[in-house]
């Protein structure tokens, strides 16, 4: 079986207050969302952590990692650690974006932050997190913030089950010669952040084919 869920926040104590959660400490926090996993997730299962997996030191945090089960593979959100950092404390995999196939056949990507709808045309769905409140639902993507899901990943069955609505209609456009990158963009102001790592992402890959100078 497979899950997915995003923004656990581990260790992180502020983010009681920021979103309302209904614990008495950090620590009550800690144990609910890993008792809450746990009733779910088998040792055989594979869990899909959509960023944002804990704050403070991984040193800390690693303990916490490595009492949940399953196989956890990870989409690195604004507030990981390195790739090594992360595989360290206890995941199996880490990746910035990530493409799976559903059980149905459909084709999501997973990556953190929420990206406008021209840039997910490939897929069918986007799985993210970020958002830590409503909608769960916004055209062709699929927030799995657990602040969404009562502090609980949710199953492959879920999220096949989720009814998506007509994509939001914008624009990105990157165009790259050999001196210049001329991008032009019309989007939503709540999909700058998800453009700006997808702009900053496809950077990498002009670099990475550069060659020699």
């Amino acid at each position: 079986m497979n899950w997915f869920t995003s923004d656990l926040h581990l260790n992180h104590d502020n983010i009681r207050g920021y979103c309302n959660r209904p614990f008495s400490s950090t620590e009550e926090m800690n144990e609910a969302l890993i008792q809450r996993w746990n009733e779910k997730v088998k040792e055989t299962d594979t869990v899909y952590v959509v960023g944002d997996m804990f704050l403070g030191r991984p040193e800390e945090a690693a303990p916490l990692v490595r009492r949940l089960r399953g196989r956890k593979i990870l989409i690195r959100g604004n507030h990981d650690r390195s790739h090594r950092t992360m595989l360290e404390c206890g995941f199996d995999e880490t990746w910035q974006r990530k493409n799976v196939q559903l059980q149905d056949g459909r084709r999501a990507l997973l990556c953190h932050k929420p990206l406008p709808s021209s840039v997910i045309d490939m897929y069918d769905l986007q799985v993210h997190g970020h958002r830590h409140s409503h909608p769960i639902v916004s055209g062709r993507r699929v927030n799995v913030c657990v602040d969404l899901w009562d502090f609980s990943p949710i199953s492959e069955d879920e999220l096949c089950g989720v009814e998506l609505e007509s994509p939001k209609v914008d624009h990105v456009s990157v165009e790259v010669t050999s001196d210049f990158v001329k991008v032009t963009a019309s989007v939503r102001k709540e999909d700058y952040e998800g453009l700006l790592d997808h702009l900053q992402g496809y950077s990498r890959t002009i670099w990475d084919t550069r060659g020699e100078d």
